[in-house]
């Protein structure tokens, strides 16, 4: 164990000082750029020979190894190596248990040397975690990861690749390597939820048994180029419950909404940008009284919000990978809403025989994603508009707690203050006040791509 160890300390101080050695020229291209310099492979290939007899590797295994690039780029949490630790198997390889795309590792030797690596690195993650920069998962995330494939051009040459034995080049120029860059970024996730309920009828406090069902879309395309990004965001919810109006079961809506959030930005200095965002949203299926079954509430496009802001955004970046933070400050918004139905477009704050309504004002939106104690994510939306004549807040939080891949906890409040509208009566006929609150706590399917 002692020896692998010294075996790998020689390799990162014959690293360091030839990374010290690469002129600023080269070091400028990375990391769009994988430069090989031959000067680095000579000190790799001399490495090998005091250790053939003990540990079985030959000059070739050394030479072009693509085992080391775990050592030649910043720290990263590798499957391999935790798993190893913790279960140590001698059947099982490097390859099976990582996320990057690697070949399998079936020579022997191949095995011994990414063994010692892991085993280095274990070392590193227990003295010195403050020094692991991101995740496996997250380093796939990366723009710029490429699949490994056999017609690799040249640069990293694999065992499977030579035609015979060969030894490094004398030519001093580096070899480089351009990988196509990914501008795009694109997410998807959908979330399944399911509850049921009974009360018998003659439960001492009563109650109405019932059924729910509720399902959740969530589509991303982010773009990021330079000094230029571009984000857009598709939200959908529908969800029913079961209950009983005159004596018959019926379903009813209980979430129900179709939100998209575009916004453009270009960035200022450090973590601003300027930015010009626009959303919209509405709903999928037409809402009846409880009482008045044939009386509509609402339905699609009745009403449909829009809004267009300009301002600055705020993108700080933590020494925490695990929180993000948006912040957009907009002094002009231009804030509408449309109802298709004149009967009820008054009960959205537009004046009696019009179906359209549009104020100017200021607007604030604040994103919070927070991913604590492994398994726990708050995610935190807040909007803030206000024309200097009425005011609209809408609070959303949720708090997710992963059972596994599959398979979630998770409790959603919204609060939501608009005092453009007629404030509703209660049961006993009097006024309410203007906020407006609901809730759910639900066990979640959840699946992304």
């Amino acid at each position: 164990m002692k020896q692998s160890f010294a075996i790998i300390a020689i390799l990162l101080l014959s690293i360091t000082t030839a990374a010290q050695e690469t002129p600023d020229s080269v070091r400028g291209i990375l990391p769009d750029t994988v430069v090989i310099s031959q000067g680095l492979k000579a000190r790799l290939d001399s490495l090998s020979n005091p250790f053939d007899d003990d540990w079985g590797i030959s000059y070739d295994d050394i030479s072009d190894n693509p085992l080391y690039f775990k050592l030649f780029m910043p720290l990263v949490l590798y499957g391999s190596a935790v798993s190893d630790a913790i279960s140590p198997d001698p059947g099982r390889t490097a390859d099976q248990d990582s996320l990057l795309p690697l070949m399998p590792l079936e020579d022997g030797n191949d095995r011994t040397l990414a063994r010692m690596i892991d085993e280095a690195l274990v070392k590193i993650y227990l003295e010195h975690p403050e020094l692991v920069k991101m995740t496996e998962e997250e380093l796939m995330d990366v723009p710029g990861i490429i699949p490994i494939s056999d017609d690799m051009v040249s640069g990293i040459r694999f065992r499977e690749m030579r035609a015979g034995r060969q030894k490094p080049s004398d030519d001093k120029n580096p070899e480089r390597v351009r990988t196509k860059q990914r501008y795009w970024k694109t997410f998807g996730n959908f979330q399944g939820k399911y509850t049921q309920s009974h009360y018998s009828d003659n439960w001492y406090k009563g109650g109405e048994s019932n059924h729910s069902i509720l399902g959740q879309i969530n589509l991303e395309a982010d773009y990021a180029k330079n000094q230029t990004t571009w984000d857009n965001k598709l939200e959908l919810k529908l969800g029913y419950y079961t209950t009983e109006i005159n004596g018959e079961n019926t379903f009813r809506t209980n979430e129900d909404l179709i939100r998209f959030t575009s916004k453009y930005g270009f960035k200022a200095w450090k973590s601003w940008n300027y930015t010009a965002q626009f959303q919209g949203y509405t709903q999928f299926m037409p809402v009846f009284d409880t009482k008045v079954t044939t009386k509509l509430k609402s339905k699609f496009f009745a009403p449909a919000y829009g809004n267009i802001s300009l301002g600055m955004d705020y993108k700080p970046k933590f020494k925490n990978k695990n929180i993000t933070l948006s912040v957009l400050l907009s002094p002009f918004s231009y804030n509408c809403r449309y109802v298709s139905v004149d009967s009820i477009a008054t009960n959205f704050g537009i004046d009696k025989g019009k179906n359209f309504k549009y104020t100017m004002g200021s607007r604030l939106d604040a994103n919070l994603k927070w991913t604590f104690m492994t398994d726990f994510t708050w995610t935190s939306k807040t909007q803030f508009y206000t024309s200097f004549e009425s005011t609209e807040v809408n609070l959303e939080n949720t708090i997710d707690y992963k059972l596994s891949k599959y398979l979630s906890l998770q409790f959603f409040c919204h609060w939501r203050f608009d005092d453009s509208v007629k404030r509703k009566k209660d049961k006993d006929g009097n006024l309410m006040g203007y906020g407006q609150f609901k809730e759910f706590f639900t066990l979640n399917f959840n699946y992304a791509w």
